[in-house]
């Protein structure tokens, strides 16, 4: 029953990628084509602008050659009619109200300890595209622990039925995680490098540095 149920998840998955793009248009810009994809053949941590609430599904799909992973609050995770989908899918539970709880960095350091990327949305909520909220630094202890690259990315505005959206995909970022200093303001300061780097994306995407 179980390998019929993880077979019917991933037809579902699969199924369902085409009808995204089509109510879902988006056109992809690279920063950096050449080093990103070569970046992606290894487990990185991929972070964005969080607009609204189907980037989780949609950036799973739309990265699914490079084995992306993402975060699903724990109340839906659980959910009767959803469970099994989410189980057999490249999703993974978090308690969104589990204050000190670290259970969902154990998960995704375990994932991309078998050679999946991590998908997250540092703010935790949806805010206006121009000026991202504060980034909270848990992604970055994912990156620090598994030791691998920071691929910024950026969405235009919010993903909405049959509207078109454009995402700019940065070039991997060189920041030192492991440098002396007090931890959390060394990660304070590299979530804020990463918070501006969503911006840039946005700004040469206005000004057309990226095509």
């Amino acid at each position: 029953m179980k390998k019929i149920k993880r077979a019917l998840a991933k037809f579902i998955f699969w199924f369902v990628y085409p009808g995204l793009r089509i109510i879902y248009p988006m056109t992809i810009h690279w920063e950096d084509k050449k080093a990103t994809k070569k970046a992606l053949k290894n487990p990185c941590v991929i972070f964005s602008n969080h607009t609204g609430y189907v980037e989780g599904l949609f950036m799973t799909r739309l990265l699914r050659k490079y084995h992306v992973w993402t975060f699903v609050g724990k109340d839906w995770y659980e959910k009767r009619k959803f469970n099994w989908l989410f189980r057999n899918l490249p999703y993974l539970s978090v308690d969104r109200k589990g204050g000190m709880d670290t259970e969902w960095l154990d998960k995704a350091t375990a994932r991309m300890k078998k050679g999946s990327s991590i998908y997250i949305l540092p703010e935790g909520h949806t805010s206006p595209v121009g000026e991202p909220d504060e980034f909270k630094p848990g992604f970055l202890v994912i990156a620090k622990q598994s030791d691998s690259a920071l691929i910024p990315m950026h969405i235009s505005r919010k993903i909405k039925l049959f509207r078109h959206t454009d995402l700019v995909i940065g070039k991997p970022m060189n920041l030192d995680l492991h440098e002396k200093g007090r931890p959390s303001q060394v990660m304070k300061k590299h979530s804020e490098a990463c918070r501006q780097a969503v911006i840039d994306l946005g700004a040469k995407l206005n000004d057309g540095s990226i095509k």
